[in-house]
């Protein structure tokens, strides 16, 4: 199709004129970005110079065309992607379910790409009808653009340009996706944030509340005291996890120099709260040097350091002691937590400990790495290894 002229109306809309090569009228599209003003002046001006104006061009042939082949298509990709995977440059396979639907999408397309989203559409379908009309609406508009700067593109040019439109199109769509998403979970997640902090603030108030009445004698050693005991503790874990999960899952870690030696003295200072004095543990403080720092997000380092020391509590014996502190070692700071009393298992193992795996993810994230390692007969350690802070 060959592009003859441009008409500009009203200092507003610009129309291109085309001819096909087998054609002897001219023909003027209207786009769906035109205003109804030009376009009725564009009507009443081609009627008098005996020019079509069309929106579309017929396409009930290629329609007809992609359902006979809408099976031997598929079985073709399926083949393309075996092919690729095996010449060893592997296609992502889920693009064989996406295949179906694109086609499904296309022949709707074909037969009209803009129309009124019909009441009651589901949201999501709704959504992606709309935000497809818009990449269309946005892609003729620069399609057009380019030929009224370059009317003696040919064919393959053309081509080009469209295929070109439709690849930026799916590229900048799915990039806002993803981009809301992520703003979205991200106040999601600082609502469940806030919420799991207040949390955790009441329960730490109920628990120290319960130790002083216990202290004082107000309440009795009874089964239902220990229940509610345990249950506060167990549920100022879960709450630590969910914290440490979410910041997690939301990415984006917020690094800054953060110094072990004012963590590991809070971590110390919990102890009696995650159960050392219930089993008679003593937890000893081994101060590390105020210059040693890491380089890591607060707010996942805190919990997963608490989680070493709630681990090293569940297997010690009752009477054991346990040491905390942190060393420098090469281009990594590491905590240790260990043990000399450890609970073990049949071969000389520990036990499974879930409260290590958030622990071992924020390890991970951070480009360090958590280990256990048994010390002597009786004892085990856990180490906690993050990026350190080179002081010059």
């Amino acid at each position: 199709m060959d592009v003859l002229g441009l008409t500009r109306v009203r200092d507003c809309c610009t129309f291109i004129w085309t001819q096909g090569a087998r054609a002897s009228r001219r023909t003027v599209f209207v786009r769906a970005y035109h205003c109804a003003a030009c376009v009725g002046e564009m009507v009443r001006s081609a009627k008098l110079q005996r020019i079509a104006v069309t929106g579309s061009v017929p396409m009930d042939r290629v329609r007809d065309a992609l359902a006979r082949q809408d099976r031997e298509l598929l079985e073709r990709w399926r083949r393309q992607l075996r092919a690729a995977a095996e010449a060893g440059f592997a296609l992502d396979p889920e693009t064989a379910a996406v295949l179906p639907r694109l086609l499904e999408a296309t022949d709707r397309a074909l037969e009209r790409r803009f129309r009124v989203v019909a009441p009651g559409t589901a949201p999501l379908v709704a959504e992606a009808s709309r935000a497809a009309m818009q990449s269309s609406m946005l892609g003729d508009f620069l399609f057009d653009a380019v030929l009224e700067a370059l009317p003696e593109m040919t064919a393959a040019e053309q081509r080009l340009l469209s295929d070109a439109l439709a690849h930026a199109a799916v590229e900048v769509l799915v990039q806002g996706a993803l981009e809301r998403e992520a703003e979205r979970r991200r106040r999601e997640t600082a609502r469940l944030a806030r919420l799991a902090h207040d949390l955790r603030n009441s329960v730490t108030a109920a628990r120290l509340a319960l130790d002083l009445l216990r202290r004082r004698r107000a309440i009795p050693e009874s089964r239902a005291g220990n229940l509610l005991e345990t249950s506060l503790a167990a549920l100022r874990d879960g709450i630590e996890d969910t914290l440490l999960d979410e910041a997690l899952a939301a990415g984006g870690l917020r690094t800054s120099v953060v110094r072990l030696a004012p963590m590991l003295a809070q971590a110390h200072s919990a102890a009696g709260e995650l159960g050392a004095d219930d089993k008679k543990i003593t937890v000893l403080l081994r101060k590390p040097h105020n210059g040693l720092s890491v380089q890591a997000d607060p707010r996942v380092v805190r919990p997963a350091v608490r989680g070493l020391l709630r681990a090293a509590l569940q297997v010690a014996r009752p009477g054991a002691t346990i040491r905390v502190g942190a060393d420098a070692e090469r281009d990594k700071a590491r905590v240790a937590v260990a043990v000399d009393e450890c609970r073990k298992l049949r071969g000389n193992r520990l036990p499974d400990l879930p409260t290590l795996a958030l622990a071992r993810k924020a390890a991970k994230a951070h480009g360090g790495s958590l280990s256990t390692r048994l010390s002597g007969s009786e004892g085990c350690e856990f180490r906690l290894a993050l990026p350190r802070v080179q002081r010059h």
